[in-house]
């Protein structure tokens, strides 16, 4: 069984550089950030939500830890009040790959949204890069529906 525990400052330092990077990465291949620039954009914007690092008031960064104690993903999740009502708002969430395809991001989602409930929210939200099917196709067989959908059609290749 999955769980979910506090993610260790040492493990929070190595995420951080490399979602710094694949998220810069990601934008970029959706069309939001020019490559120039793009890891400035994407470190900007991890410093505006994460101010204080792993210690952000609000922010749980967890680690996902396997039956044998070993750590195999995260998650980071936040309570926020959107329209929709209050909801835990998942800004990050990935399996390692070695460790893909075993169960553990539902069950990691089905313990954010106890938390959810636990916290008196609504429900529980995220935003999946269009281009990004397995997570896409994940996010739907645990109940997920999509609400917003922005499309492009690429004319200047």
């Amino acid at each position: 069984m999955t769980r979910l525990e506090p993610m260790t400052q040492a493990r929070y330092d190595t995420w951080l550089a490399a979602t710094i990077r694949e998220y810069a990465a990601e934008k970029v291949a959706a069309g939001n950030y020019a490559e120039e620039g793009s890891l400035e954009r994407s470190k900007g914007e991890f410093d505006a939500l994460l101010p204080q690092g792993l210690h952000t008031p609000g922010h749980e960064i967890r680690s996902m830890v396997d039956d044998d104690g070993r750590a195999v993903g995260y998650v980071w999740f936040t309570i926020e009040d959107r329209p929709q009502g209050r909801v835990v708002f998942i800004y990050d969430i990935a399996v390692d790959p070695e460790y893909r395809r075993r169960g553990h991001a539902q069950a990691a989602l089905l313990q954010v949204e106890a938390y959810a409930r636990e916290h008196g929210c609504m429900g529980v939200m995220l935003h999946v890069f269009g281009h990004n099917t397995g997570a896409r196709q994940l996010y739907a067989k645990a109940g997920y529906e999509e609400t917003n959908v922005i499309m492009l059609k690429r004319v200047d290749r």
